[in-house]
């Protein structure tokens, strides 16, 4: 009878993980055993838990999901109910009969959540999340060695894994995808020493586990060397002339700290780029630069065959006629005059419009042929609301260069 019980307990248990395991994968299941392949039936699943939310305990009526999911074709709504229904998703909102209410999974759309955050960023929140914790829960030493072991097998197996993609992307995958891939570089240093902080806690306190360690010990080596060779790959492809992004940031602080304002504008003289995307946050973007491994070796720019192809013009053909454009540019955009503040002209366009300008004005400047000049002075100005919201005063003017 004892083990009959137990065995019970057992199968209670089982069926209980079982259910919510269900009720997380159902938004991801276009039929009870098929995964979704139309990010439709995402919004879809977005709007429907939305309805539910604003229903509060009273939950909904078919009707009422229908009405709410209205922009969503008829059969695609039916569908989707049929398939969170069978998962429990969607649940009765009363244990009585003849109801026809439900109320939606509070588990489903947390699992909806973290997939869209896996998406966006890789697993990487989810993996410094599991190393924060595991932390927090060696420390101490009141874990069991069962419990440690279960934490050194699980956050080697996820570096591991991480390495695996890594590699096969740098070795065998083209740049672009790659560079799609980046955001699994990010963070790169403050994994090593989360991972390598768990590693001290797990030797401290449990020597017995010292072979488990050295496992854990070879994958964070193996993750820094993946990072570092996948790193070196997107410099080489980047070019030396747009690589500004992927110095090593304590080269960029030493020149901070040492230049004046002249010399830190004529580090961007010839660079022409957007300001950050505002969906962009500035936490985010500064770990990313800051947690980026140094450069170990230099490179040089690759030749360029100086011979025209059969259908381009001669290469000195090509460059008058570039220095002529360009003339004709700047003296439209001076009318006659000596001198003109940029911020006057960008004012009143388009930033499309406006960028393709200031790119031809730098141009013109930096063309060694013509007589304009480009000067930036000032700090960057912030105007919310105005095209470009971001501006440093300059003046395009005109030099009278000696013959």
């Amino acid at each position: 009878m004892v083990d009959e019980q137990f065995g019970l307990e057992a199968v209670a248990a089982e069926q209980a993980v079982v259910s919510v395991f269900k009720q997380i994968v159902a938004v991801l299941a276009r039929q009870a055993n098929a995964a979704i392949d139309d990010a439709a039936l995402f919004r879809l699943a977005d709007t429907l838990f939305a309805a539910f939310a604003r229903a509060g305990e009273d939950g909904l009526t078919t009707e009422q999901i229908r009405a709410a999911c209205s922009a969503f074709p008829e059969e695609v709504i039916d569908n989707r109910l049929g398939v969170l229904r069978k998962l429990g998703a969607i649940q009765p909102a009363f244990d009585k009969p003849y109801q026809h209410e439900y109320r939606a999974s509070f588990t489903s759309y947390v699992s909806m959540l973290f997939v869209q955050r896996m998406l966006a960023r890789g697993g990487q929140s989810e993996l410094h999340q599991l190393l924060t914790m595991e932390k927090i829960r060696l420390e101490g030493g009141e874990s069991t060695a069962e419990e440690a072991l279960e934490v050194a097998v699980r956050i080697t197996t996820a570096l591991r894994l991480l390495v695996a993609e890594l590699v096969a992307l740098t070795v065998n995958g083209t740049v672009e995808t790659l560079r799609e891939r980046a955001p699994l570089l990010w963070n790169a240093k403050s994994l090593i020493d989360q991972a390598s902080a768990v590693h001290e806690i797990l030797l401290q306190f449990w020597p017995e586990l010292s072979r488990m360690c050295g496992e854990l010990r070879s994958a964070i080596a193996a993750y820094e060397d993946a990072s570092t060779n996948a790193s070196a790959r997107l410099m080489a492809a980047a070019g030396t002339s747009r690589a500004l992004n992927l110095l090593p940031p304590e080269m960029w602080k030493r020149f901070a700290k040492r230049a004046n304002v002249d010399e830190l504008a004529a580090v961007l003289a010839d660079q022409v780029f957007d300001a950050p995307s505002p969906w962009h946050d500035a936490a985010d973007l500064a770990e990313a630069v800051a947690c980026r491994p140094q450069s170990t070796g230099s490179r040089s720019t690759p030749p360029r065959s100086r011979v025209p192809d059969d259908n381009e013009a001669p290469y000195q053909e090509w460059k008058d006629a570039e220095a002529e454009r360009l003339a004709a540019i700047a003296e439209e955009v001076l009318s006659g005059e000596e001198s003109v503040a940029v911020e006057h002209l960008l004012s009143d366009m388009d930033w499309l419009t406006a960028r393709r300008l200031l790119a031809d004005l730098i141009a013109a400047s930096n063309n060694d042929r013509l007589g304009y000049r480009l000067a930036w002075s000032g700090p960057v100005h912030v105007r919310v609301g105005s095209v470009p919201s971001w501006l440093t005063s300059g003046v395009f003017e005109r030099v009278r260069r000696p013959v």
